[in-house]
């Protein structure tokens, strides 16, 4: 499988698994999940990439998708940092809201995948 389709596949599976998290009450793994997987779908719709920094990955997408995929990326990217390191603890509505908004950039970014 090439790699674009691998993480095409990783990002579906951490998505699911943000969703899943979410129903069972696992607000913080819901939110690091759901930025994962719109980071890998991002990596996946860029192509040759060769940085690992966020805001770059962020930068390269926006000048894919437009200024407000960069914010969206790097408000969930925020978000990701809020929940694996700092003292604070997300509830079902704020995780909700990120998976809201991952979902709706997850989309955006299936559509510009080139068909393999």
């Amino acid at each position: 499988m090439a790699e674009r389709s691998l993480k095409v596949r990783k990002s579906e599976v951490l998505f699911e698994e943000a969703r899943k998290d979410l129903e069972m009450g696992c607000y913080n793994k819901a939110v690091s999940a759901a930025y994962f997987s719109v980071r890998l779908m991002a990596e996946a719709l860029i192509g040759d990439i060769r940085t690992t920094k966020d805001d770059k990955v962020a930068n390269a997408l926006g000048r894919l998708l437009g200024r407000d995929a960069r914010e969206s990326m790097m408000w969930l990217f925020g978000e990701r940092k809020r929940a694996d390191h700092r003292p604070y603890f997300f509830d079902e509505s704020a995780a909700s809201h990120v998976i809201e908004v991952a979902r709706e950039l997850l989309e955006r970014m299936r559509e510009r995948l080139p068909r393999e």
